[in-house]
């Protein structure tokens, strides 16, 4: 069984230095950390990046940070069409497919529980084409979190068997449950969420509205005990709101 972590993190020329500076911040702070700590280590990072990225070189730094092997893939092979919104790539020549293939999907401003990698494997089966989702994480806004339990949340694993070299970045992520049936592999808080700044949708600050079978939890600061359970930057979270 082969598995792969997928990363969009594709910064141009056209974006603001400061920006770029800010989202490479976040993954050296809180994504890379992350994967770093996790239980498995058999697991290995496509990372798609922008070619012409004025701060590629730190870019490359930050995801070895990881400790993971990572494969870069070029930004420039982009293909975008009106199904499901894909802007995502043909990732599917840079993957090794073995009979069984396992792609997570990862935005690099977010973070995996040091276990949850571990978790996927450990449910993940052989045969068929199966959804594997981490339904319950964390929103963090600041010194604040708020509890999720999201059965479309992004933070999801898709297992394609032998011949099949389907990826998760297949369809958005509201669009999971039409790339195969969803299975849970753990109901336990699995990542952090990380709303700041910088962000591409909106920051969030407080409760949100329903989406499609979303609860959440009230807000509560951040304590010691979630600090521990996600091993981040978590002075960077807070200043960054």
């Amino acid at each position: 069984m082969r598995h792969y972590v997928l990363t969009r993190a594709a910064y141009g020329p056209a974006v603001p230095r400061r920006t770029n500076y800010q989202r490479l911040a976040l993954t050296a702070g809180i994504t890379a950390p992350s994967l770093r700590a996790q239980t498995t280590r058999d697991l290995t990072w496509l990372v798609l990046i922008d070619p012409a990225d004025p701060l590629l070189k730190h870019r490359r730094a930050a995801f070895a940070l990881s400790g993971l092997p990572v494969i870069f893939a070029p930004a420039e092979e982009l293909e975008r069409t009106g199904i499901h919104d894909r802007p995502y790539g043909p990732w599917s020549k840079h993957i090794e497919w073995g009979d069984t293939t396992l792609t997570t999907r990862l935005d690099d401003d977010d973070a995996f529980a040091p276990w949850a990698m571990e978790r996927v494997q450990h449910a993940a089966t052989e045969g068929e084409r199966v959804v594997w989702t981490l339904p319950s994480g964390y929103r963090v806004v600041g010194h604040v979190a708020y509890e999720l339990h999201w059965p479309l949340a992004q933070f999801v694993t898709l297992q394609a068997p032998a011949g099949d070299q389907t990826t998760v970045y297949e369809v958005n992520h509201a669009a999971f449950e039409t790339l195969g049936p969803l299975r849970s592999a753990t109901e336990d808080p699995a990542w952090l969420w990380v709303r700041h700044r910088m962000t591409r949708s909106r920051i969030d600050v407080g409760p949100q509205t329903k989406r499609k079978g979303r609860t959440e939890g009230r807000a509560r600061l951040i304590t010691p005990q979630l600090r521990a359970a996600f091993p981040v930057d978590w002075r960077l979270i807070e200043r960054l709101l």
